[in-house]
């Protein structure tokens, strides 16, 4: 399966007439990090490769000085368009096809059962194009630009329609605001973040944070949350709805549960709330001070 990376490329050098580049020079061609051989990669890497990607030959394979945000090290390009990152160990991190083929199926039922079962249930007519293992779980890009969030055991946490990835970032839990981790902290001190993603859009800055109870917090620039959702029909802690709004929706659909809370620019609140027998949602409007203005269409 594998090539002679070194004699490939050294080959293409000369024909380029770059044959006296230096390594700085391979560096900036190659920011991804150090040109390796194939067999430099770790044992585990190489065995992933010929398992799940043996119908393809390695074009470039790298080594980069420092781990990325999911501990990758390693990077293997091949030549029907998958690129696959490794940690120290070989462990794989990101899979991703960049001519948007499918990732080979048998990866998924050896290594996530689970997530490709949920794939085939509820996005038969997709193929996942991308996979990162996150520290706390996954997040999966379908063919048509959905990303899906799981956790650590495979269970669907959330979605991201967001196509405007030029502006969004994966970071860790330390880069999130401090006033945003103590408020993760103080109001869901048993979940853990999966997914932490920062936005920059129309020159401002946001946070989504997925958590693995089912929960997504969204956060402003300073660190305040500015929308709540449950994605696993998780209740939304009381003491984040606001008195007179919670009196509201008990007295007047006492059989609902709120399944997602917005604090607006004006200070005004749009609260989504669920039937929680039929699944009927509603859209509830309120003004600053917690009073009912009207039902969204």
């Amino acid at each position: 399966m594998y090539k002679n990376i070194s004699t490939v490329f050294f080959a293409v050098l000369v024909a380029m007439g770059f044959a006296g580049c230096s390594n700085h020079n391979d560096d900036i061609n190659h920011p991804d990090g150090d040109t390796i051989e194939a067999s430099a990669l770790p044992q585990a890497s190489r065995t992933t490769l010929n398992t799940y990607f043996n119908d393809a030959t390695i074009t470039s394979a790298r080594r980069s000085g420092s781990a990325n945000i999911y501990g990758s090290i390693y990077k293997a390009l091949l030549s029907n368009g998958f690129e696959i990152d490794f940690d120290k160990d070989g462990l794989w991190t990101e899979v991703e096809s960049e001519k948007n083929l499918p990732i080979p199926s048998k990866f998924f039922e050896d290594q996530l059962p689970e997530i490709q079962a949920y794939i085939e249930a509820n996005y038969a007519r997709s193929h996942v194009v991308e996979i990162e293992r996150e520290q706390f779980g996954f997040t999966v890009e379908l063919d048509n630009g959905i990303d899906l969030v799981f956790d650590r055991e495979q269970r669907f946490i959330g979605i991201d329609l967001d196509d405007n990835d030029d502006d969004e970032i994966r970071i860790p839990l330390e880069q999130l605001p401090e006033k945003a981790r103590m408020f993760l902290s103080t109001s869901f001190s048993g979940a853990k973040a999966i997914t932490i993603k920062k936005d920059r859009d129309d020159n401002e800055t946001t946070f989504e944070v997925y958590l693995d109870n089912g929960i997504k917090v969204q956060f402003n620039e300073g660190g305040d949350w500015i929308e709540i959702e449950s994605k696993r029909n998780v209740i939304i802690p009381a003491a984040l709805i606001p008195t007179t709004i919670a009196a509201y929706i008990l007295q007047s659909y006492p059989a609902y549960a709120v399944k997602e809370i917005e604090k607006n620019r004006n200070g005004s609140f749009t609260i989504e709330i669920q039937h929680t027998s039929t699944g009927l949602d509603l859209e509830l409007d309120f003004d600053a001070n917690g009073n009912f203005v009207r039902v969204d269409d």
